[in-house]
């Protein structure tokens, strides 16, 4: 890693922790936040990608997939993550298996 390059992140980000606010994307620092002063570093390669998604298909109780007017689609049933608003407002933690389990199992049973 080139160190001039670390450094300048390391000045921007404690810039940014000095005023609070993110100027990248205008999100507020969390009054937790500290300036990166003490050595060592220590970072790690990551790849982004999507965990969940609170949207998705709708379904029924039955695991049969709703068109846009609330009714059902003949033949096609679904489970898992491609199904949203199983969760509500807010995502359940670690429910991502049992809610594949039960609605896999449901949507089994009724095709």
């Amino acid at each position: 890693m080139n160190i001039e390059a670390l450094q300048v992140s390391i000045n921007r980000y404690d810039g940014f922790v000095q005023r609070g606010i993110d100027d990248d994307f205008q999100k507020p620092i969390v009054d937790e936040a500290y300036p990166m002063e003490k050595t060592p570093f220590y970072a790690m390669r990551l790849w982004p990608k999507v965990h969940f998604t609170m949207g998705g298909l709708s379904i029924n109780e039955r695991a049969q997939v709703l068109d846009f007017n609330g009714n059902t689609i003949d033949g096609l049933y679904a489970a898992g993550e491609v199904v949203g608003g199983v969760h509500g407002a807010s995502r359940l933690g670690s429910c991502a298996i049992t809610e594949c389990i039960v609605f896999g199992r449901i949507a089994g049973q009724n095709i």
